[in-house]
């Protein structure tokens, strides 16, 4: 790991600040899914990591060539950096893992939030734009966002999954469904929600688990079937993730520009709690789940994910074989060690795998 344990809860709880206050954010979790947590790889590749300005990070190599990543957002002191930066023969990537675009316009989402990314694609964006060489995102949809610059495709690297699914022998009575995703998805779940009060009722043994707060006991009532965690900075939530074992794990995102804009985190998280996914068919899923295999799809509606939620409950074998198989596709998609070599192909100016 690049940062130490102090430096990553420093750079968490910063992000966390500037969300709540409106300010600019230094996209840390985007830093860490598709560079940082790729210390180990980098170096080994021969890349030095280091950081330009507020939203930006460099790689430099045993050659002394370098690339600056910008990681969504700018300020106008990093536009100065990158000037400079770029002035020196460096080269510039824009990483962005999320469809500002959609998420500007989405009436759903706070407004002070859809107004701070529309100040920003109106306002420092453009300027970004003049010094980039190559953008890089999970989601072909936004690379044609960002059309005409040279774009290339990356999926997040995924979170070192155990593989440990022990949890789905254990004789306790009990199956643990998981949903992770926070307040700005309480609409999604909200859709839902009726459905797995259904489960519920069906299955005295199941146990849900979100990270919704206040929210979500509004939308599924606290009880002992089902308790409403409050988000954590990435850091915490991170450790928590490595010891959660749960036998189900829940995206359901509804189908439009916003969700098809985002990345396959999810996957890779249900990887690391060791539970079997079930998935809308979003741009982004539905191109790497296999229905059955490693995962379930299921339309976001709430007897759709009822009854997917019952059959793996009551199939704990067939649960267990496509978390298996969910594992084994969150390491293929988010290989480290290839996500290393990506960006030393960039800093190189190379195109990747050539």
């Amino acid at each position: 790991m690049i940062l130490r344990p102090n430096l990553l809860r420093k750079a968490a709880l910063a992000t966390a600040f500037d969300h709540f206050t409106g300010r600019p954010k230094t996209a840390y979790p985007t830093r860490y899914h598709y560079v940082e947590i790729c210390g180990a790889e980098l170096s080994a590749a021969g890349l030095q990591l280091g950081r330009i300005g507020q939203h930006g990070l460099t790689l430099t190599d045993g050659h002394g060539r370098s690339l600056a990543i910008v990681v969504r957002y700018v300020t106008a002191r990093d536009l100065r950096l990158l000037s400079a930066f770029r002035a020196k023969g460096g080269r510039i990537a824009y990483l962005l893992d999320d469809d500002l675009w959609a998420m500007a316009s989405d009436i759903r989402l706070d407004p002070r939030y859809r107004g701070r990314i529309a100040r920003f694609l109106s306002g420092l964006f453009p300027k970004l734009l003049e010094l980039v060489d190559v953008t890089v995102a999970p989601n072909r949809r936004l690379l044609e966002r960002l059309a005409p610059l040279p774009g290339a495709f990356l999926h997040p690297a995924d979170l070192a999954p155990t593989g440990d699914l022990a949890h789905f022998e254990a004789n306790e009575g009990q199956t643990r469904v998981l949903f992770l995703g926070t307040a700005t998805h309480a609409e999604d779940f909200a859709a839902v929600a009726p459905g797995l009060a259904e489960a519920l009722a069906a299955e005295p043994g199941l146990r849900v688990e979100t990270f919704l707060g206040a929210k979500g006991e509004a939308l599924l009532p606290a009880s002992r079937q089902v308790a409403h965690m409050m988000p954590m900075v990435l850091e915490d939530f991170q450790r928590w993730l490595n010891r959660a074992r749960h036998h189900i794990a829940l995206a359901p995102y509804a189908v439009n520009p916003v969700n098809d804009g985002r990345s396959i985190i999810k996957l890779h998280q249900h990887a690391v709690a060791g539970a079997a996914g079930i998935y809308t068919p979003t741009a982004v899923f539905a191109p790497v789940i296999e229905d059955g295999r490693n995962g379930v799809f299921a339309a976001h509606e709430p007897a759709a994910f009822r009854d997917a939620v019952l059959r793996l409950a009551r199939d704990r074998a067939k649960a267990k074989e496509i978390a298996q198989g969910g594992i084994a596709l969150s390491r293929r998609l988010g290989d480290r060690t290839a996500v290393a070599g990506f960006w030393a192909d960039h800093v190189a100016g190379r195109q990747p795998g050539a």
